[in-house]
């Protein structure tokens, strides 16, 4: 009886993929890499990996500031996200910006994070928006 109760109330697991956006700047890949961590900075993104120029990958991005952030981001939070950004150089004066935003959500203390849709306030769009916005290309 508690097998077959526990099977009813289990969910099928859905494969979640990063949101991902693509954009042709009319910029070279400096300027358009300068303003993506610029704006990823200011948004609370740690920049990680500096060594590639074509790459930007960021850590969790800062939700709270304070002492007991790690305590409420990785056992209490209910989202965090990061974000890979890959820059290619389509033309000397043009950048091809592919931006993915891995968005994840935890309900509880005991249960573990997942991959979830990011929300319009999160979405690789918007970073794309706010690089454009940076770059005077709006």
């Amino acid at each position: 009886m508690v097998l077959f109760l526990s099977a009813a109330c289990s969910t099928p697991t859905v494969e979640v993929r990063p949101d991902t956006e693509e954009s042709l700047l009319a910029a070279p890949r400096d300027q358009v890499r300068a303003a993506l961590v610029s704006t990823l900075e200011t948004d609370g993104y740690s920049i990680r990996g500096e060594e590639d120029p074509r790459f930007v990958r960021t850590g969790y991005r800062e939700e709270t500031r304070g002492p007991w952030d790690w305590l409420l981001i990785w056992r209490f939070g209910v989202t965090r996200s990061r974000v890979e950004a890959v820059l290619s150089a389509d033309t000397p004066d043009s950048t091809r910006l592919n931006v993915s935003v891995i968005y994840e959500t935890k309900d509880h203390l005991w249960s573990l994070w997942r991959e979830t849709p990011s929300p319009p306030h999160r979405d690789a769009d918007l970073h794309i928006r706010s690089v454009k916005k940076t770059l005077h290309l709006l």
